[in-house]
């Protein structure tokens, strides 16, 4: 392998927003999409949560082992092969659905193949940002809140393409969408993403885990701080992927409510991480930590009391304003944490610590759903929402903000 030898310039992390451009646009229908198509499929909310636990669950052992797997296939190779599979399984539900094929096990277990390596492949270019950003002479949380303000940006612009074409176009015309823009960002990634050298392996794969996992566990800020995700990403993510849509389908609701929703929560969270990116500096994290998550308790009880399109375009923009800060915050302090030899450890460590109880929340939304109803719902997701922030509060002191 030849050693990274690139001029300094911006067109690698250019290059790489481009293609995260095309990825999260085609994240964005994908959301309002599939989750319809799983409940016409089956009726039931349940089966929202399965197919949420299938593409959760892999991306916590990938990201637990994705520094390992990253470091030894190389940065770009796994890559590659994380935006393929994505590529293949969007192609393949395309083609199910245009010949009446697509039966809900066909859908979980594409949603399989195309999650199965998300984690090694979000790890490999995660792990590789400080080099990157060097390369466009960029401070590395401003970097790190751009790519998240592009990410939000097209958040913005899918769900509203996204409602707009459910109102107007078939739904394999959507899927064929969606597959298009995987292939975009394959061809995006190939161009952009550099090729690293691969390291010189010294120690064993068990032996630099745990080196990972010394720097995690040694740190009282960081531990907390995934504690808090932890918590904060399973409720969230069982709301907005399972207990949203769910209920706004049983109540008769279109998706184009739902991407409604998605566009105000992104509208919010790109107005955060614009202010983020032009300041460039590193905030306490404890602020932010109890401040996000106060928000996002509150944004949740609005739609206990109310679910009517104006409520859910307030929450959505309360949601993305507290949310926002969170990851580039979060992103920067996994990657200022340790040394580069073991940096690709400790955020897929981190990552899929912090993704352990997404699948599991999905599940027990999905039933809690069927069992319970909408209200019982959503008030546990505030009050667990709820809970984070005073955790932050009570550990997360004023010596650790910084």
């Amino acid at each position: 392998m030849n050693t990274l030898r690139l001029a300094r310039t911006r067109a690698p992390f250019a290059g790489l927003q481009l293609a995260s451009i095309f990825f999260s646009l085609g994240n964005a229908i994908t959301a309002i999409v599939y989750p319809w198509l799983v409940y016409d499929l089956t009726g039931s909310a349940s089966w929202m949560g399965i197919v949420a636990f299938v593409t959760l669950a892999p991306a916590i052992l990938g990201s637990a082992f994705g520094g390992p797997v990253a470091e030894r296939l190389g940065i770009r190779q796994t890559a590659m092969i994380a935006v393929g599979l994505g590529c293949a399984a969007s192609i393949a539900a395309a083609l199910l659905y245009s010949f009446g094929m697509l039966t809900i096990g066909a859908l979980v277990a594409l949603a399989l193949l195309g999650a199965i390596f998300d984690g090694p492949g979000s790890v490999a270019i995660e792990s590789r940002v400080p080099e990157i950003a060097r390369l466009a002479r960029m401070p590395l949380l401003r970097a790190n809140a751009i790519d998240d303000l592009v990410d939000n940006g097209a958040a913005i612009v899918g769900p509203a393409i996204a409602a707009l074409l459910v109102a107007i176009v078939e739904t394999s015309t959507l899927l064929w969408i969606i597959a298009a823009l995987n292939i975009v960002t394959a061809l995006m990634t190939a161009l952009s993403l550099p090729q690293f050298r691969l390291r010189q392996m010294s120690s064993t794969a068990s032996t630099e885990l745990a080196g990972a996992m010394r720097i995690i566990f040694g740190s009282l800020r960081l531990r907390t701080a995934l504690l808090l995700a932890s918590l904060g990403t399973g409720t969230f993510v069982a709301l907005e992927n399972v207990a949203l849509p769910a209920i706004l389908r049983a109540e008769g609701q279109s998706a184009s409510t739902l991407g409604l929703y998605l566009t105000a929560a992104a509208a919010g969270a790109i107005a955060v991480n614009l202010a983020m990116a032009v300041i460039g500096g590193r905030p306490a994290l404890r602020s932010i930590f109890v401040a996000a998550f106060v928000g996002l308790a509150a944004g949740v009880i609005m739609l206990v009391i109310d679910r009517s399109v104006p409520t859910l375009i307030a929450s959505g923009a309360v949601l993305g304003i507290a949310a926002g800060p969170l990851s580039p915050v979060f992103t920067t302090l996994l990657q200022t944490s340790a040394p580069k030899n073991l940096r690709a450890h400790v955020i897929g460590a981190s990552i899929g610590m912090i993704l352990v109880t997404a699948p599991l929340a999905a599940l027990v939304v999905g039933a809690a759903l069927d069992l319970f109803g909408p209200t019982a719902v959503l008030s546990a997701c505030a009050a667990m929402l709820a809970a984070c922030a005073v955790i932050g509060a009570l550990v997360l002191g004023p010596d650790e903000a910084e």
